[in-house]
């Protein structure tokens, strides 16, 4: 009898199955390979809502959780996961400049992340005529290089079951469920944009939405730092770049669209004046909520059955988050915060 059946090896089923490591409990992942939201993540991580000047919610204690969780990934899979880094943000006009320095002067919640000082381009090719704004507690995390380590570790170890999941399969009983002949105390649906075609969590308002990113190579740029406008450039190394994101709300799916890349082209071009070539395109489907807030909690009616999902745009701060609350509800029965419950929606 295993302690837990995950499925889904994603940010959100990874970042729960190494707090369950942790703890010694016993589980299996089932998991196969696809084009999930995880696998195209830039892995980014930001404190500020860019657009507004507004803090992510829940930011600070986020970003602390987010930085102790991979360092202890990068111990276990002795791979380099996490990339501190400064980010630049372009302002649109003397408004915006006007904006950011009220806010990063007066807003206590804002003040450990907004530098007050204004910047002039930190590259000779990147245009900025209004100048710059500096986040604080920005960095980037090799999200590929986590799921695709940890799935290789998984697979040493016999945790990962590399199948395409079947409901029909799952047998749910009153203090265990069985599948395939694996016996398990609980299951946890850790399936991203998936979820729609899930029938114990279908009923939950989520949203999918496409993204699409670009690597790029750009000889002699030299950036060091991530520059955001309408898109994002981002450093990887030896002048590789990644750069993103599209949303789009209509067309759920994950195919490299002409639209998607020509809008990423475009924004990029406006801000960015040094020839590049496209090395590769990617699109994937954010698992999004109606109410921005992801999706934690046990199933209304099955009591072994739980979720952890609807991460969204932020999956890499909100994963190992929620992933240790989620642990702390199951295992040490504490209340999971209103506005993560999926309470809120039965």
């Amino acid at each position: 009898m295993l302690d837990y059946l995950i499925i889904g090896q994603g940010l959100a089923g990874s970042c729960l199955a190494h707090r369950l490591n942790k703890e010694e409990k016993s589980f299996k992942i089932i998991d196969i390979v696809s084009n999930s939201a995880s696998f195209v993540s830039s892995g980014m991580y930001n404190p500020v809502v860019l657009k507004r000047f507004t803090p992510v919610w829940n930011a600070q204690k986020e970003i602390n959780t987010l930085i102790e969780y991979f360092l202890e990934f990068e111990r276990l899979l002795q791979v380099k996961l996490v990339y501190p880094s400064d980010l630049y943000r372009i302002f649109a006009n003397e408004d915006e400049v006007k904006t950011w320095i009220k806010k990063s002067e007066r807003n206590e919640n804002l003040k450990p992340f907004l530098d007050s000082r204004i910047y002039e381009s930190v590259n000779p090719y990147i245009k900025a005529d209004f100048g710059m704004g500096k986040v604080l507690q920005c960095g980037k995390i090799f999200v590929r290089e986590l799921l695709r380590e940890f799935r290789k570790y998984l697979i040493a170890n016999n945790i990962l079951i590399d199948d395409v999941f079947d409901f029909n399969s799952l047998n749910i009983k009153v203090n265990e469920i069985e599948y395939k002949g694996i016996r398990a105390k609980k299951v946890i649906f850790c399936d991203g944009y998936a979820l729609k075609a899930n029938p114990y969590f279908s009923y939950l308002p989520m949203e999918g939405v496409k993204g699409e990113t670009m690597v790029i190579h750009a000889p002699g740029l030299g950036l060091t730092d991530i520059v955001k406008s309408k898109v994002f450039i981002m450093p990887m190394e030896k002048d590789y770049y990644y750069v993103g994101a599209t949303y789009y709300y209509r067309e759920v799916d994950d195919e490299i669209s002409e639209e998607g890349q020509g809008e990423l082209v475009e924004n990029l071009n406006k801000f960015l004046k040094k020839e590049y070539t496209i090395i590769k395109p990617f699109a994937g489907i954010r698992p999004t909520v109606v109410d921005r807030r992801p999706l934690l909690g046990r199933h209304p009616e099955k009591e072994n059955v739980y979720i952890l999902n609807g991460l969204g745009s932020r999956g890499v701060m909100l994963a190992p988050t929620m992933a240790g609350e989620l642990y702390e509800h199951m295992e040490n029965s504490v209340e999971l915060q209103s506005e993560v419950d999926i309470k809120r929606f039965n």
